[in-house]
């Protein structure tokens, strides 16, 4: 009786030292701000897409908070941002500031398909067909260089958004999953594919088939000018977007139903002393993203496919959340990570017709199931991971490189009529000048040439009193002066 007395006190001691535990609890409102752009890039048709993001921020928590970046599905061809405001809002209630982003989306399309499929991912669709299987993974890796320009954007605003450049959390959902996991880890130049060097340009489309994808949730379907069958190479890992001075290394990953292509594992993405945390939700039947190795959507356009043309010949090997765990777990000094996997029956192709049917009554397994019991556990999960970070080291308020400008210094502050920068030694190059509110909203902002001597900043009319933030950008790093207005 007495045994079963301490084991009651204990599991009540656990259970409440868990309620405690810092952002696991929702106990925020939170506010919005929408189609904030962080920047623009080239996407596979030499297009420039504007990429923006949505930015969910706690009300009347800490004064510094962590940041969690989110990146939606859509087979590397669709979705939207808003696809993961779900998530956005669990974790804002709980204290981080939370952004759901956009990314480029696209690649080119094979050049003959006897019969396509209209697969239900796009009006008119017949996207889904790549041209090799080399496509996805350069897809993959442009998303993954917009969501670390992302997460640098987010990190130069510090003072905007309450937030802590130094504890960060990347997550996503199927596509969005492989560009959190290749955010996460991939980050050494020797790391880099080989499908993302410079490729042969790639064929003319089939007539048959629909050039399209989404940007920011809007159907795009080009026509195809001369030289947009080109595939240059596509850069550093790091990309090129938002060099501000801030790293996009984050302290976590969450991965719901993702993966990584084969290579990951043989060129070790996943090893490092700077690799970080992962959660890892997976259902293990899943048709779209294997469990554990495979070609994605490979039950449903092998078996499910009523005699159209399978769609998954040309998409790359991948590993699944599972071959991902069973690879961390077989490490001599793994990861901090978690798994979180819901058993389900696999895909028998003796009984394609029953198991088709089954697999379209339940999404092919290939959604987040019960998604407050998710949040739950990826809250309490990296509670530790994040806590320990917003403690040691400090959040940094600037870039390294340099922390503030030199030779420049905001006078006078407090100011009455116009902010003025003094330079006693201008850049030589143009910055990137913003000025927003203590809720992040831009006031205004432009591109100048700063000069030495006085350089008198516009401030906009009926502006009330009170703290905003002067931030500078320039290619050497990022600047952040804190102004009070007085009328």
């Amino acid at each position: 009786m007495i045994r079963i007395i301490q084991t009651s006190l204990l599991l009540f001691y656990t259970q409440a030292l868990l309620a405690q535990a810092p952002y696991t609890q929702k106990q925020y409102d939170w506010s919005v701000e929408t189609n904030l752009a962080y920047g623009t890039a080239i996407n596979y048709l030499g297009i420039t897409d504007t990429l923006t993001l949505d930015l969910y921020k706690p009300l009347n928590a800490d004064s510094t908070r962590p940041l969690v970046v989110l990146v939606h599905g859509g087979s590397w061809l669709g979705g939207c941002k808003e696809d993961m405001s779900w998530l956005c809002v669990e974790l804002a209630a709980r204290g981080y500031v939370a952004a759901t982003v956009n990314y480029r989306k696209g690649w080119h399309k094979d050049d003959y398909v006897p019969n396509p499929i209209n697969a239900g991912i796009f009006a008119g669709g017949n996207c889904l067909y790549a041209t090799d299987s080399l496509e996805i993974i350069r897809a993959i890796y442009r998303g993954m260089q917009d969501v670390k320009g992302a997460i640098r954007w987010l990190k130069a605003r510090v003072y905007a958004d309450s937030s802590c450049n130094q504890a960060v959390l990347v997550g996503g959902e199927s596509a969005g999953a492989f560009l959190a996991l290749a955010t996460g880890i991939l980050d050494r130049p020797e790391e880099k594919p080989v499908a993302c060097s410079a490729l042969p340009d790639a064929p003319t489309p089939g007539a048959n088939l629909n050039n399209c994808y989404a940007v920011n949730c809007q159907l795009q379907s080009p026509l195809l000018p001369p030289g947009t069958l080109a595939r240059p190479d596509l850069g550093p890992v790091e990309g090129t977007l938002n060099l501000n001075g801030f790293d996009a290394n984050v302290q976590g990953v969450i991965s719901l139903y993702g993966g990584v292509p084969s290579e990951a594992l043989a060129s070790n993405w996943l090893q490092g002393p700077d690799t970080p945390a992962f959660y890892l939700y997976h259902q293990t039947c899943d048709g779209i993203v294997p469990f554990n190795y495979g070609k994605p959507f490979f039950p449903i356009s092998a078996y499910c496919n009523l005699g159209f043309t399978p769609w998954h010949y040309e998409f790359p090997f991948v590993f699944g959340n599972g071959a991902i765990a069973s690879y961390l777990a077989s490490l001599a000094n793994p990861p901090l990570f978690q798994t979180d996997f819901l058993p389900c029956n696999n895909f028998d192709p003796n009984l394609a017709l029953f198991e088709c049917l089954r697999y379209n009554d339940n999404g092919s397994y290939h959604y987040t199931h019960n998604r407050p019991e998710r949040a739950d556990k990826i809250a309490a999960f990296f509670s530790p991971v994040i806590t320990a970070r917003l403690n040691s080291p400090p959040c940094l308020v600037a870039a390294s490189a340099p922390l503030q400008f030199p030779g420049i210094r905001l006078a006078p502050n407090p100011f009455r009529d116009h902010p003025v920068l003094l330079c006693s030694r201008a850049p030589e190059e143009p910055v990137l000048a913003r000025i927003s509110d203590m809720q992040g909203r831009i006031l205004w902002q432009a591109e100048l040439q700063l000069v030495a001597g006085a350089n008198v900043l516009p401030w906009p009319e009926n502006t009330p009193a009170g703290q905003y933030l002067l931030q500078l950008t320039a290619r050497a790093g990022v600047g952040s002066w804190r102004m009070l207005f007085l009328r």
